[in-house]
């Protein structure tokens, strides 16, 4: 089969869905398929003149990824034209903004238009299978009358074998890896760090895994450190293969992305699938009852809103430590069935 993947411009190292159409774009080669790609190059339609013949259209779309403005109207319409009659899988890595309940107005008046421009393509293009990777999206889109699938977002860093071992030394390590957000509780999660101190018997040790931005989430997180005493290390850019050996040595991730969109993060896909438990906290803008979280990684989700969750995460590190998961070997042939 000939799959064409279309994306707004290329950025390697720079941005999720390059690097997940770059991985998952390989995977499929292996697999004996025929692979495509497609910029939109520019976010203009010019380069879109000239889509080849294919069995298949995979639009990886973003708002923002096809207009600086987030409102892609003219390549949208392009699109439409050019893809009505055709089989066209839709993949949401991002909807449209304001969609959560303590958006601001600015954000519900774009997200409002947007969200018109993107039902009215699905209306006009009617893509065979749309998915997207998190519950909030998926929510959203459900609510909309949009029939979507859940389709896993992998990690983009591959096992690399180390004879390290998490939990060998007398400190427990813990890493933050991806973008640490303002907006995450820290208080609450510097009062969950005290409590698995003392419950542990031991010694925290914070590590910063990969380039981080000096926000203010980094910041907080310093800044408990220091408050507390905790030992912190900041890796700076790393290596895929050095950053797989750090998370091998970790007993626990952080994810400052909220709950309900921790499926569109690739990094807390990295640490999940190195078998790393992770600590999420839910913000409560997606109900319970439509969280998803990948049938894999159940157990190895731990809320920082739960009471009982310091313990249950100490009972998890314990056990022996899970194989690592090929998110991008399960995606390529997740994909294909839903397709074929």
């Amino acid at each position: 089969m000939k799959i064409c993947f279309i994306s707004g411009q290329k950025n390697e190292g720079k941005c999720g869905i390059t690097d997940y159409i770059d991985l998952i774009a390989r995977k499929l080669e292996k697999l004996g398929h025929e692979i495509e790609w497609w910029f939109i190059i520019n976010k203009s339609c010019e380069n879109l003149a000239k889509l080849p013949t294919a069995d298949l259209y995979s639009i990886q779309f973003a708002p923002y990824a096809y207009a600086t403005n987030g409102m892609p109207n003219q390549i949208l319409k392009y699109l439409t034209k050019k893809l009505q009659n055709e089989k066209v899988h839709l993949n949401f890595h991002e909807i449209w903004v304001g969609a959560y309940p303590r958006a601001n107005w600015m954000e519900k008046r774009i997200g409002w238009l947007q969200k018109k421009l993107i039902l009215n393509f699905i209306n006009q293009c009617k893509p065979t299978w749309i998915t997207s990777s998190n519950s909030a999206a998926i929510d959203r889109l459900k609510n909309a009358g949009v029939q979507v699938n859940f389709l896993y977002l992998f990690g983009n860093i591959p096992y690399s074998s180390t004879s390290k071992v998490a939990g060998a030394g007398q400190n427990l390590k813990i890493a933050f890896f991806g973008t640490l957000y303002a907006d995450f509780p820290y208080e609450k999660l510097d009062e969950f760090f005290s409590v698995l101190s003392k419950t542990s018997a031991k010694k925290l040790e914070i590590i910063l895994i990969g380039r981080q931005r000096e926000n203010a989430g980094t910041e907080k997180v310093l800044f408990i450190c220091k408050k507390e005493g905790y030992s912190v290390e900041r890796t700076g850019k790393l290596s895929t293969k050095l950053i797989s050996e750090q998370l091998q040595e970790c007993s626990l991730g952080v994810s400052t992305t909220p709950y309900d969109v921790i499926g569109k993060s690739g990094a807390t896909a990295a640490m999940l699938e190195h078998g790393l438990p992770v600590l999420v906290n839910d913000d409560g803008d997606t109900p319970q009852q439509n969280l998803i979280v990948h049938d894999p990684f159940q157990d190895q989700i731990f809320l920082l809103n739960e009471n009982s969750s310091a313990k249950r995460l100490l009972q998890f590190i314990d056990k022996p430590r899970k194989s690592f998961f090929d998110g991008v070997a399960h995606t390529a042939n997740k994909m294909l069935e839903l397709v074929i």
